[in-house]
């Protein structure tokens, strides 16, 4: 499967004609930083994107540290760590990505007609 960055309107209408970037290594294992606060788009370059294969990120700024005077507020043991659901998403996303690729073609191959 292929992994391309796209602009939002290319997003919307799953044209990979004209990608801002090819994150595809070829080996499976595509990683792609988000390390500047904008929102990316990446779809699959291979025409699975018809059937759902993309994914919209929205990348933002970490919100300030607490000040002495909050922690002391919830110095309680109920109070629960921040969890960045955004750095998991992602990664969550290529594997049910790469999970369909697979299905679609072991489904495919299954399915060809002999004759």
């Amino acid at each position: 499967m292929n992994v391309v960055e796209v602009s939002k309107a290319d997003y919307e209408s799953c044209n990979a004609d004209h990608p801002l970037h090819n994150w595809t290594t070829g080996a499976g294992k595509d990683v792609v930083p988000l390390n500047v606060t904008r929102n990316y788009y990446f779809i699959s370059g291979r025409g699975f994107r018809y059937g759902g294969m993309k994914v919209a990120v929205r990348v933002e700024n970490r919100p300030p540290p607490p000040t002495s005077a909050q922690l002391t507020e919830k110095s309680d043991s109920s109070s629960s760590p921040i969890v960045y659901i955004g750095q998991l998403v992602l990664p969550a996303n290529f594997i049910i990505a790469a999970l369909w690729d697979a299905f679609t073609r072991i489904w495919y191959f299954q399915n060809l007609d002999p004759t």
